[in-house]
């Protein structure tokens, strides 16, 4: 796995430009009730010589299918998409199983194209589609293979020029004081001028969708120019007309703001382009702990230097790509005994158990994920490792999941989240640091009468036990 390592200015970003900033909070997180007894190793780090219990990986309590909770949505809004209208209200999408209408694929082959764009008034940058393009393609379709376990195959074709629109990109403001109507149909126009000006000895066939690189200086498109390929709007390709996916950033990515630089912004176009296309895969952003760097679904780019390419567990199940047998599933009336396994770490491929479900029918789930400091997590600081636990909310009562919601210090009615972080037993830190939601070993973290033990972490996994208090 090759993962982009050109990351090595400390950077100070609580979010990008499609969320909005974390204002202080002063709330923290209320101390859970005492946890049943359960037998703790000394407490201990993956890199102590400690030797791990002798624990045979058992077979889930639970059957999965009990693990993939429903959305609390009627039927027919879990079967529309997201913002369409069902019965007079809003559909929000889905929390819970299944996955959301998508227009975008899962899994199989897909081809994409990828194209740097300039105007009359922004032309081209330096960076060349060879030189720069290529490698933060290349690092989306080596995310894909590896977070899907090979399921999803992502393949890209590079433009191998710079295409120059002949207009001024000012004349077509995407900017947001305008009304909806005018703004889209300034960026609709762009599109469809850029699938014109495409070259024709592309691969038109199946074709999946448009990502677009601007040169820099696009300051009117102060909102993204986006289709998620169901709004009725044909691009007029060489080889015909065609309805498909298209996003590209806005003018925060291509500006200089103190060490954030435009250089620095565009190593991550990458991730970015990934947090879009995941929206239109039938998942939602945002959570759990927006703006923090423990998933690019929510933050793109590094927080004071840190920074996961990693998808968010329960996400990566409702896609299909965690195989059912991977997830140990653990309804609270099957831990008559306690229930303990080995986890893996999710930043590495593969292995027996990728994630911990403990469902609450008609509520959500708690899930349980394992997490290391290396591959796609490589820009965490060295201590980042352990337990991760939140809550699902797959009955959330709003008609949008809000984009604007802060990271951490659980939900509320002014901040309803569909995810949020758990935190450990007696815990009395800030509820405002991402790191401060790690479970580490000897911790108990206890939800309702469900009780979460990091009895010992290796170098790679680390083995829990999950208990129902009596």
């Amino acid at each position: 796995m090759r993962v982009s390592n050109l990351f090595a200015l400390v950077l100070a970003v609580s979010l990008v430009a499609s969320c909005a900033s974390e204002p202080p909070e002063t709330t923290t997180a209320e101390p859970a009730s005492a946890p049943a007894e359960t037998e703790v190793l000394p407490a201990d780090g993956p890199d102590e010589e400690v030797a791990p219990p002798e624990w045979e990986q058992p077979t889930s309590p639970t059957d999965q299918e009990l693990c993939k909770v429903l959305d609390g949505q009627s039927e027919a809004a879990r079967q529309a998409f997201e913002g369409f209208s069902v019965g007079g209200e809003r559909a929000r999408g889905n929390i819970g199983f299944p996955l959301s209408p998508q227009t975008l694929p899962v899994r199989g082959e897909s081809n994409f194209i990828a194209v740097m764009v300039a105007f009359d008034d922004a032309p081209p940058s330096d960076k060349t589609p060879q030189g720069y393009l290529q490698q933060q393609v290349t690092t989306m379709e080596e995310w894909a293979d590896f977070w899907s376990q090979g399921k999803l195959d992502l393949n890209f074709q590079v433009v191998d020029e710079w295409i120059t629109l002949p207009v001024d990109h000012k004349d077509y403001p995407v900017n947001r004081d305008l009304s909806f109507k005018e703004r889209q149909g300034n960026a609709n126009t762009i599109i469809q001028m850029i699938g014109e000006s495409l070259p024709d000895d592309l691969n038109y066939d199946d074709l999946d969708g448009v990502l677009a690189y601007w040169s820099p200086g696009i300051d009117y498109f102060e909102g993204d120019l986006g289709l998620q390929g169901n709004e009725g709007v044909a691009l007029p390709f060489p080889g015909g007309a065609k309805e498909v996916f298209f996003w590209s950033g806005n003018e925060w990515w291509y500006r200089n703001e103190g060490q954030l630089t435009a250089d620095i912004r565009a190593e991550h176009t990458w991730s970015f382009w990934l947090y879009l296309m995941l929206d239109s895969m039938g998942l939602h952003n945002h959570g759990p702990g927006n703006g923090w760097p423990t998933a690019l679904q929510t933050l793109q780019i590094p927080a004071s230097g840190e920074f996961s390419g990693a998808i968010n567990g329960w996400d990566e199940f409702k896609l299909g790509w965690t195989d059912d047998d991977q997830v140990h599933c653990m309804a609270p009336a099957d831990l008559e005994e306690p229930s303990r396994f080995i986890l893996g770490s999710r930043e590495v491929l593969g292995g027996d158990k990728r994630l911990g479900v403990v469902p609450f029918e008609g509520e959500g789930a708690v899930v349980i994920e394992s997490r290391r400091p290396v591959g796609w997590s490589e820009m965490w600081n060295s201590d980042r490792s352990g337990l991760l636990v939140y809550f699902v909310d797959t009955h959330l009562e709003a008609d949008r999941v809000d984009s604007f919601t802060q990271g951490g210090c659980g939900t509320s009615e002014e901040q309803k989240k569909w995810a949020y972080y758990l935190y450990k037993d007696g815990f009395t830190g800030d509820c405002r640091n991402w790191y401060e939601a790690f479970v580490q070993p000897g911790d108990t973290l206890t939800f309702r009468d469900i009780t979460i033990t990091l009895v010992h972490s290796a170098e790679s996994s680390d083995y829990v036990e999950v208990t129902r208090q009596s």
